[in-house]
């Protein structure tokens, strides 16, 4: 089973690790502040470095790109900015 990450209603980010077993270990913090997207989506090996990384979507077309590291403690690198949906964010209203 894979790992699963969590965003919380104060915009905390948890990472959830898989066990291989159907369950989870206790969730870690990754950090806070991520309530200023409105979406977040896993979008798989976006840069084939065999780990899934982040698309980050907000407001007045605010979108970024977090590269996973493999780390638990630390499992995003600072964020990249982004060009998707950027000439789309006013008719966007969804993920697919």
């Amino acid at each position: 089973m894979g790992d699963l990450v969590t965003r919380d209603t104060a915009g905390v980010l948890w990472l959830h690790q898989g066990k291989g077993n159907g369950t989870f270990s206790p969730r870690v913090r990754i950090g806070g502040g991520w309530n200023a997207y409105t979406h977040i989506v896993a979008i798989g090996d976006a840069n084939v470095d065999g780990r899934p990384d982040l698309y980050a979507f907000g407001p007045n077309a605010a979108s970024y790109y977090y590269e996973s590291t493999g780390s638990a403690s630390a499992p995003f690198r600072a964020r990249t900015g982004s060009s998707v949906l950027f000439h789309a964010w006013q008719t966007y209203n969804h993920l697919l």
